[in-house]
């Protein structure tokens, strides 16, 4: 039942009954965002490479008190990606919400960068995301449109960083592939925008975090001289899975304590 307050309809966070997939929803920011969703009442599928990791992302979530599923998948793979698709339109019957969060990155200078390292990183960061957001757009079409894609980039593909090129052309594109995708699908009714992350403290990057120095020198590209934590990068995938963001499409929420603008 919708809330008002002085005949002015309130939105919603609630996202029961609502099915959303989550790629790299196994660790880190795609945990806690898959995480997230559940507490707010969302079925929830997560996806990774390792059988294991998925079976256990699932098993948590369902002790939230929704359904979860975990289907490995490799998303710079299209079967693969259509495999995931499947066994969630299988399983919960339907996609509301589609979070393209997997990604890899690796660090060297552009100088000494192979190409199959190149082509290894934008098939999963740019690829991977064009068609795990168009496998699911697809299906929210056919089933009369309305949807949610929301694809996660990074402050890198704004402003582009020393040593990681590949990694900031592929996040640039995915800024801008989300901008397209927004404007082609709108007429089914399916919002589409991205995420930037700034630094975010994740339990893969959290022993390189912990150096001081690093963390000092990180700290000081920020306004509000700390790194993000993964619950604040979910907080926005919340936002823009749920009935406040309804106006929102076409564009990136940048996450970043201000990082952007040091």
């Amino acid at each position: 039942m919708e809330r008002t307050v002085n005949n002015v309809p309130i939105p919603s966070f609630d996202l029961t009954g609502k099915v959303a997939v989550v790629t790299g929803g196994t660790k880190g920011i795609g945990y806690a965002i898959a995480a997230a969703y559940a507490a707010y009442g969302a079925n929830v599928v997560v996806s990774a490479r390792t059988a294991a990791d998925c079976e256990k992302a699932a098993a948590d979530f369902k002790a939230l008190g929704v359904r979860a599923l975990g289907v490995p998948a490799d998303i710079s793979k299209a079967d693969q990606v259509d495999r995931l698709i499947d066994e969630t339109m299988k399983t919960m019957g339907k996609i509301d919400i589609m979070v393209a969060n997997a990604g890899t990155s690796s660090t060297y200078r552009a100088f000494d960068l192979k190409e199959e390292e190149w082509d290894r990183i934008i098939d999963v960061d740019l690829k991977g995301v064009f068609l795990t957001a168009r496998a699911a757009a697809r299906k929210m079409a056919d089933a009369g449109g309305g949807g949610r894609i929301i694809n996660v980039a990074s402050t890198a593909g704004l402003r582009g960083a020393v040593g990681i090129s590949a990694y900031t052309a592929a996040k640039a594109g995915v800024i801008n592939l989300s901008r397209s995708l927004a404007a082609e699908w709108a007429r089914y009714n399916i919002t589409v925008n991205s995420i930037c992350p700034g630094y975010v403290i994740t339990d893969i990057n959290r022993d390189v975090m912990d150096d001081p120095k690093v963390y000092d020198k990180l700290v000081k590209k920020t306004l509000v001289r700390r790194l993000g934590n993964v619950e604040e990068i979910a907080a926005a995938a919340l936002y823009l899975a749920s009935d406040f963001s309804a106006y929102t499409t076409g564009t990136e929420l940048v996450v970043d304590g201000g990082g952007i603008t040091t």
